[in-house]
């Protein structure tokens, strides 16, 4: 994971390889209580890398709220491997046959082909074999298949982190993010689960301070202030906060396979801040809501996530007129359709964080897109008035260049085997909100 830190994003996490520790808190009794089971793994101390002090905090903080919620909660910190498996065992005892069983991850993730793993602290990450002795992400949802319901939530970074030797597969491979996440992960498509990544495919998560939760985490814990907690809804809840919290630069991912409202009972925490007031330190007019964005994305078919914003630069910066939703028409072999850009947050002349959504289905054999509809979350480089991207899929250099605060023209650059380039036919893209 990274630490958040103004803009800048600087590495963090901990130090000595330790073992297992498996222990119950004791009942906090509440006026009114979730009767279920839940179990809070955090992993800090890794024989690999830095220590990661924040999740020391995140994971009995989180235990601790499980439990004021009327969870029977088991903490597990700096595991290995079987130390991780064998409270996998207990927890799936304990679920058998409970109302509602709740999982909780806080450590370092990594990506493989298109499964997220969890990193147990005595794993290297050094050689391709390093897989076999991660855990994959599907082992709580197979270990609490006795539950009615679920909620599976992973604070973790979904890229490889072992020097970048599989990272550039990792991004790749994000690109199937929008139209199968969650199928590999976490409750694989069984009924009444809900399962939330704190990042991308591909993406780090950030950390925050020293000393305090990380940014997901705290924005998690704030969900259930309120006196009542719907599981169908937490998603987009979240997303924003999250958001909020990190200035448009970490998107949550998520797979709800709820069917009907859910509700389980929330426990304020005390001094704790509401839902939307999310702790970021800035200026809230620097919010920018979507409303149009989401009423063009109905009207013409487009898939988006529910809960985005946008997060303004900071003021005099030359690229504040970049950030917010537009729209324009794209041009294929498919024909002319309706597209959607939103730009969340910008750095400096420098990258911008943006979803783009537009029609076509991408076919992962001929490595283009066909028919239907899909979003895309990806980091464009910004040149100039440009800002310019290639999907993670290798696909075609895609370029929007403004004229104005409010428009500008939008085309494509492809490259054919030969090295030959040709640049598409251009149209306009005008300001939904910002």
């Amino acid at each position: 994971m990274t630490r958040l830190k103004a803009r800048p994003a600087i590495g963090r996490r901990a130090a000595i390889a330790g073992a297992g520790s498996l222990l119950a808190f004791p009942a906090i009794h509440a006026n009114a209580q979730t009767s279920g089971v839940a179990l809070v793994i955090g992993n800090s101390k890794y024989a690999w890398e830095a220590q990661l002090p924040n999740v020391r905090r995140d994971a009995p903080d989180i235990a601790k709220h499980f439990q004021s919620l009327g969870l029977k909660t088991d903490l597990v910190q700096d595991a290995g491997r079987d130390a991780m498996n064998r409270a996998f065992e207990k927890f799936g005892a304990a679920a058998n046959g409970a109302n509602f069983a709740a999982f909780y991850f806080a450590g370092h993730g990594a990506t493989w082909g298109r499964e997220t793993y969890l990193v147990p602290v005595d794993a290297d990450l050094s050689s391709p074999s390093t897989v076999q002795n991660l855990v994959t992400s599907l082992a709580p949802g197979k270990a609490t298949r006795g539950a009615a319901n679920r909620l599976f939530v992973y604070d973790n970074c979904r890229n490889n982190p072992a020097d970048g030797w599989r990272q550039l597969e990792a991004e790749r491979n994000a690109v199937i993010a929008y139209t199968s996440e969650g199928q590999r992960g976490g409750a694989a498509g069984a009924p009444n689960s809900l399962v939330l990544f704190s990042t991308a495919p591909g993406r780090i998560a950030l950390d925050g301070p020293a000393g305090q939760n990380s940014p997901f985490a705290a924005s998690f814990l704030r969900q259930f202030n309120d006196a009542s907690v719907d599981l169908q809804s937490l998603s987009s809840r979240l997303r924003r906060d999250l958001l909020i919290t990190t200035q448009g630069r970490q998107v949550l991912f998520d797979r709800n396979n709820y069917a009907a409202p859910f509700s389980i009972n929330g426990s304020p925490r005390p001094g704790s801040a509401a839902v939307g007031g999310a702790r970021w330190g800035g200026d809230p007019s620097r919010i920018i809501e979507l409303s149009k964005a989401y009423a063009y994305a109905q009207e013409n078919g487009l898939p988006l996530p529910p809960g985005l914003i946008a997060h303004r630069a900071s003021g005099g910066s030359r690229d504040s007129q970049k950030v917010g939703s537009f729209q324009y028409v794209r041009k294929s072999a498919l024909g002319v359709d309706p597209a959607l850009l939103i730009v969340m947050s910008v750095e400096e002349q420098q990258s911008a964080e943006v979803i783009v959504s537009l029609k076509g289905r991408f076919n992962a054999k001929t490595q283009k897109l066909e028919g239907g509809s899909i979003w895309r979350y990806v980091t464009a480089r910004i040149v100039g008035d440009r800002l310019e991207f290639v999907p993670r899929d290798g696909g075609e250099r895609t370029m929007f260049d403004w004229r104005d605060a409010n428009s500008g023209n939008f085309s494509v650059l492809n490259e054919n085997a030969g090295g030959n380039k040709t640049l598409g036919s251009s149209v306009r893209f005008t300001r939904l909100d910002g």
